[in-house]
């Protein structure tokens, strides 16, 4: 489990990551296998995300690793063309913890439904671009309005 002191330094090992693999595999001339820097983003926040649950009863999150693509991940919905996460749904799920600050930085995310989980704390994260967001049968607290567009 990474902690959230930590995970500043794992993106930057990650970008290191994408930009080396972007490199070599751009030699090879094998562009279809290309790792954009936006996809290693999205599967960094989404381990971010999954560090900061502190139960996850139904191991939903079990697959959530670096030896499957984010897009085959429970819960996750990508975009067919860029591989980018648009859709994040883990209702009903029997999560526990807070949700990621991180969380945000997924620049297509469409819809985010987390209803009917034990989540909690605070909402301060930019959630503008969403045009569906379940948060039903949680304990986060203050207010979302100034977030919302």
């Amino acid at each position: 489990m990474v902690t959230t002191s930590r995970l500043p330094q794992l993106l930057g090992l990650l970008l290191c990551f994408s930009f080396t693999s972007t490199v070599v595999l751009g030699q090879r001339e094998t562009p279809s296998a290309s790792i954009s820097l936006s996809n290693v983003i999205d599967q960094f926040v989404l381990l971010s995300f999954k560090s900061i649950v502190t139960n996850d009863p139904y191991n939903v999150l079990s697959i959530w690793n670096f030896n499957i693509s984010f897009c085959e991940w429970n819960g996750v919905s990508c975009s067919p063309g860029s591989q980018r996460v648009h859709g994040l749904n883990l209702s009903d799920m029997a999560l526990e913890g807070s949700l990621s600050p991180y969380i945000s930085n997924l620049s297509l995310l469409l819809v985010l439904d987390l209803s009917k989980d034990n989540a909690h704390g605070h909402l301060s994260i930019d959630f503008s671009r969403l045009q569906v967001f379940f948060v039903a049968e949680n304990e986060f607290c203050g207010s979302i309005l100034e977030f919302l567009g």
